[in-house]
């Protein structure tokens, strides 16, 4: 399939410019202080399973910065130095350009995530510390799955847009709305909704609209994987779908308007 081979092109890219070294190596360093944090601490009395809370709480940030610095210029880079006209010369559409970075890029970042992860497992059991090897799965499987569902985002933006700058400002964005900023957004909706004053209760809606950003709905399904509890203000059914829709209805959206703009 054409797409397959722009997205093995992306991944040869990568390891000739060094790319995948940097975010791999990125992955490592910060992963292996959570690992030599964890190892001082259980060596104070501390627990080793402490390994991945840590892990799980430096992902919230590390994963997002990362997939959007991979994907926000890898369309529209590509569409201002013309490569995509040389590459549409060839027997590839528009979808197998967007289809093709898309899943090269989150290849990358799904490499650096187990590399980084890898290594700092190791260093935490040659250390002489067992690993709580359930939740370390059920952490590498939620963290591949943000990194998509960011990754998505960044192809979305860089899409969307035909300027390089208006990218990283959309996708600088993007990160501080989604990881710091959205908490702020459903109270501001109630305020507005309910005519520029807050009501006694908050709407039923309220958690399903807080639950619309990607980085909220991971923590949901994560909380439920952890805790078992699929119920909730918000079902686990509704944080999945959000998930699935960031991963694949905001990457088609990116796509619809990259066929309809001239390169």
């Amino acid at each position: 399939m054409s797409w397959s081979l722009i997205a093995r092109k992306e991944v040869g890219d990568s390891i000739r410019s060094r790319q995948l070294f940097v975010f791999a190596g990125l992955f490592v360093l910060i992963f292996g202080l959570a690992g030599y944090a964890t190892v001082r601490s259980a060596r104070r009395g501390g627990s080793p399973g402490e390994f991945v809370d840590l892990l799980t709480l430096i992902s919230m940030i590390l994963v997002p910065v990362a997939g959007l610095s991979l994907a926000h210029e890898a369309i529209v880079k590509r569409r201002t130095n013309g490569q995509w006209r040389l590459m549409l010369g060839l027997p590839h559409s528009r979808r197998d350009l967007v289809v093709g970075t898309y899943l090269g890029r989150y290849a990358i970042l799904a490499v650096s995530v187990l590399v980084g992860t890898a290594v700092a497992s190791l260093f935490v059991l040659v250390s002489g510390f067992s690993l709580p090897w359930r939740a370390l799965a059920s952490f590498l499987a939620l963290t591949l799955v943000l990194a998509l569902v960011y990754v998505a985002i960044g192809i979305t933006v860089s899409a969307l847009v035909r300027s390089t700058t208006l990218t990283a400002f959309l996708a600088f964005g993007s990160f501080l709305l989604f990881v710091f900023a959205w908490w702020i957004v459903p109270d501001a909706v109630v305020y507005l909704v309910n005519g520029l004053e807050m009501p006694a209760s908050s709407p039923w809606w309220t958690p399903y609209l807080e639950a619309l950003s990607p980085s909220a709905a991971h923590e949901r399904v994560s909380d439920a994987v952890t805790t078992g509890d699929a119920g909730g203000d918000v079902p686990l059914w509704f944080a999945t779908l959000v998930l699935a829709g960031w991963a694949v209805i905001a990457p088609g959206v990116g796509y619809l308007r990259f066929r309809e703009t001239d390169l």
